[in-house]
């Protein structure tokens, strides 16, 4: 790239011709009448100017240092020699899903059994049981609301309580 950091002055930006830039300057209002005040930033003469908002060579500067190239390390397309495709490709550098669970297998050392849920006083001092598998879930009236206490359904559910502790 060269040193230049401007376009040359040559260069034409877009316009339109005389008319729809007379027009684009009425339904803008940026020429108004001297009664009304101008719509933006007034120039000499007190009249605000259309300001284009698109970017043209010749008014915008270039990036800084953009004649600069910058220095990467190289990576599998770099390589000199025996640079086939299928090894150059990054798409076939991909593994496959690494397997997290598998059906069957026990991280657990055979032969230990490790008690995690010891009830909802033990574990953490919760009010709550711990969730998870093998939890101590217990209904019992005393510590419901006083809503759930007067609830006639209660009593009919706690009947079922009993079945669900035979798993």
């Amino acid at each position: 790239m060269s040193g230049r950091k401007i376009a040359a002055a040559s260069v034409q930006n877009r316009s339109q011709t005389p008319f729809w830039n007379w027009l684009k300057q009425k339904l803008l209002a940026s020429d108004r009448l001297p009664i009304t005040p101008p719509p933006g930033i007034a120039g000499e003469d007190g009249k605000a100017v259309y300001q284009n908002p698109l970017r043209f060579p010749s008014t915008q500067s270039a990036r800084p240092g953009s004649a600069v190239l910058p220095s990467l390390p190289g990576g599998v397309h770099h390589k000199l020699a025996d640079n086939y495709y299928l090894t150059r490709d990054g798409r076939r550098t991909v593994d496959p899903p690494v397997v997290l669970y598998a059906a069957g297998e026990s991280a657990a050392e055979s032969g230990k059994i490790v008690q995690v849920n010891l009830g909802h006083s033990t574990n953490f001092g919760l009010p709550a049981p711990t969730p998870g598998f093998g939890s101590s879930w217990t209904r019992s009236k005393i510590n419901e609301l006083s809503s759930q206490q007067n609830n006639p359904e209660f009593e009919y559910l706690q009947r079922f309580d009993k079945f669900a502790n035979s798993n």
